[in-house]
């Protein structure tokens, strides 16, 4: 049996966000709301009805495009923390396919290779039924819109794909998608897929830490706190080993790789200054997860993910290591009583 499609029970910050900008009481729609939680999944399905009731009492043409212009990338959780470790749109992109099973469940996302330009998709592992596409289209729209504004804000231009599917009927009014998107829209009902030229991969996310200043902070301080030093090697190292973790890859030789040396030179060099790969490897992990752990938008699979664990179990072994507790009753002592 196919997985239902999910997505991240976070989204309910936008939501909340978008009906409290406009004033809306929503009383049906907020009381759903309330049961999502921000490190747990929701159907497709269970995101799609909240759009509809806020729609009933918002009967605008296109709201999923005016909700995705209020999406920024701290409001999706692992997404921000992904565009910390990514200087490209192309390397951000990169890192969602690797995120995706966690991100999009029950999804086949694929980056196809077009010459010119690579389409990035998205095709439900269950068919839609006939009489919930319509839904199913607002649902959709919000999603890959939203996912569009964030690419804006994180490069700071208003750039824009070469061709947008959406899944669902056309509505009535196709130019204020045409607008929103800058380029031809057509509607499937079976995928929906944004076309971007192979030059927007090469974009700098030139935004990234103006956008994420707070995620910054802490993933600087918690970089601090893994490894504080004035030696300028242990420096280079710490940054080498940050972007192996990032890219999924903390091996020996991928930092040595970046480094420039050999393996047996870089142990060395740790040895001599009291430490060893592994150690560095453990404290940096250590800190980084207490950060994430944090952040109630960061689901405990993907916390592990960022940190480059090949399951959760392996992760939830490893910081009861470090900290004799696990990740789980860690998140339940760092969170403000309310």
């Amino acid at each position: 049996m196919a997985t239902p499609a999910t997505l991240s029970g976070s989204l309910a910050g936008v939501l909340e966000a978008f009906l409290d900008a406009h004033g809306l009481a929503a009383p049906a729609c907020r009381a759903r709301l309330a049961l999502w939680q921000e490190d747990g999944r929701v159907t497709v399905a269970e995101w799609a009805t909240c759009l509809h009731l806020i729609q009933l009492e918002y009967p605008q043409p296109a709201l999923g495009l005016e909700i995705a212009r209020a999406m920024q990338p701290e409001h999706v959780g692992v997404l921000a923390y992904l565009a910390l470790s990514c200087d490209t749109v192309g390397e951000l992109v990169d890192q969602l396919l690797r995120f995706y099973p966690l991100m999009w469940q029950g999804f086949d996302v694929r980056l196809e290779d077009q010459g010119d330009s690579v389409e990035l998709s998205w095709t439900p592992l269950e068919p839609t039924p006939p009489a919930l596409l319509e839904l199913a289209r607002l649902g959709y729209e919000t999603g890959i819109a939203g996912l569009l504004q964030i690419l804006r804000t994180l490069c700071g231009a208003p750039h824009c794909p070469s061709a947008v599917t959406l899944l669902g009927a056309a509505p009535s009014q196709i130019e204020p998608y045409q607008t929103f998107f800058g380029c031809p829209v057509r509607f499937s009902e079976h995928t929906s897929s944004m076309t971007l030229p192979r030059s927007a991969l090469q974009l700098p996310l030139a935004a990234r830490d103006r956008v994420l200043r707070r995620l910054v902070e802490r993933q600087a301080s918690a970089r601090l706190q893994a490894m504080a030093s004035d030696d300028p090697f242990l420096s280079a190292f710490q940054r080498a080993l940050g972007r192996a973790l990032a890219m999924g890859k903390p091996s020996l030789q991928r930092v040595a790789t970046q480094l420039a040396m050999s393996r047996a030179t870089l142990q060395r060099r740790l040895h001599s200054r009291g430490r060893t790969f592994q150690q560095a490897l453990d404290n940096y992990r250590f800190e980084l997860a207490r950060m994430y752990l944090e952040d109630p938008r960061v689901s405990l699979a993907e916390v592990a993910q960022l940190l480059a664990f090949s399951e959760q179990s392996a992760f939830n072994r490893a910081f009861r290591r470090w900290s004799g507790q696990t990740p789980r009753e860690f998140r339940a002592r760092s969170r403000p009583a309310r």
